[in-house]
């Protein structure tokens, strides 16, 4: 094959993972989570080998396609990256070993856990999940909207909004507390819905792949996607700094909650948004430890103390 050839075989193979890359990659992650709830190995080791293929694959596709060159890769990571990407596991644990494991087991003794058991335990598990999904967003949606209109979790989330640029690696930079409640809501809503373990496990870990791609540096279009889910064009809307994009995209999956709400903003050309991060009144620290430092000494970050995104 001559050089010309070999190029117009490149950005064919391109175009196609620009088009159907986030359908297939989704698909992909549903069908091998329902193999891993219905086959022979345990879920939690299924889960725990598609999130790492997933990685890899998305790193792929930051460096193949990249969405805005400018941004970066994982060549281009900071040391905070790291720190936060690496932190998310083990708080991840911890809220499952709390709330599916402590709480879950112990629900005998303190039966108002499951405040409406009413979860069709028997329905296909396809069925379990979107049922999971659309009860989680909902109560995520207003949990996310909280962060940005109350003072205080303002200071908290802030951080997430300091970033200037969205790469998979950056997915986890939340304060942990912040990360901690936020997968904590969707598991605690569960289990007060009487879900089972497999179906939790099967949800969190299909939300956090789509936190992966929502916040990457991949070129994937959503195509009629976009009408029904939280895709990663509404949530670079959401970082961007100006209106009103710092004031939408609630929903953790689907943009329902949003529509229902009033809240939800897809540019009419995607390329086309403010830029992303904290605007001038801010003084957001660079360093991991000074940021675990903010909500405490918040007169040194923000000009005004009880500011919100305006």
């Amino acid at each position: 094959m001559n050089e010309a050839g070999s190029a117009s075989w490149n950005d064919s193979l391109r175009m196609l993972a620009r088009r159907y890359g986030y359908a297939s990659l989704l698909t992909g992650s549903l069908l091998v989570l329902w193999w891993g709830v219905e086959g022979p190995y345990p879920i939690q080791y299924v889960s725990n080998a598609l999130y790492v293929a997933m990685i890899a694959i998305i790193l792929g596709l930051e460096l193949w396609i990249p969405f805005t060159s400018s941004w970066g890769d994982i060549r281009h990571v900071t040391r905070a990256d790291v720190i936060y990407f690496l932190l998310a596991a083990p708080i991840d644990a911890l809220q499952v070993l709390l709330l599916v494991g402590l709480l879950a087991q112990t629900v005998q003794y303190h039966h108002y856990l499951r405040v409406f058991d009413v979860w069709p335990r028997q329905a296909p598990i396809l069925l379990q999940l979107f049922l999971a999904t659309l009860l989680v967003d909902l109560f995520k949606y207003w949990y996310h909207r909280a962060t940005h209109e109350v003072p205080f979790l303002w200071r908290i989330h802030s951080i997430h909004h300091s970033l200037n640029r969205l790469e998979m690696l950056r997915a986890s930079y939340f304060y942990p507390i912040d990360i901690f409640f936020t997968v904590g809501t969707g598991t605690l809503v569960m289990l007060m819905a009487g879900a089972g373990h497999e179906v939790i496990i099967f949800h969190n870990v299909f939300a956090g792949i789509t936190g992966l791609l929502n916040h990457s540096n991949a070129d994937l279009e959503c195509g009629f996607l976009d009408v029904i889910l939280n895709s990663p064009g509404h949530h670079r809307a959401h970082h961007s700094l100006g209106l009103p994009g710092s004031h939408s995209n609630y929903g953790s999956f689907f943009n329902f909650a949003d529509r229902l709400f009033g809240t939800r903003y897809l540019p009419e050309d995607q390329r086309c948004f403010d830029p992303l991060g904290l605007d001038s009144s801010y003084r957001m620290p660079a360093t991991f430890l000074a940021q675990l430092a903010v909500p405490l000494r918040w007169g040194d970050v923000a000009t005004q103390p009880d500011a919100t995104p305006q």
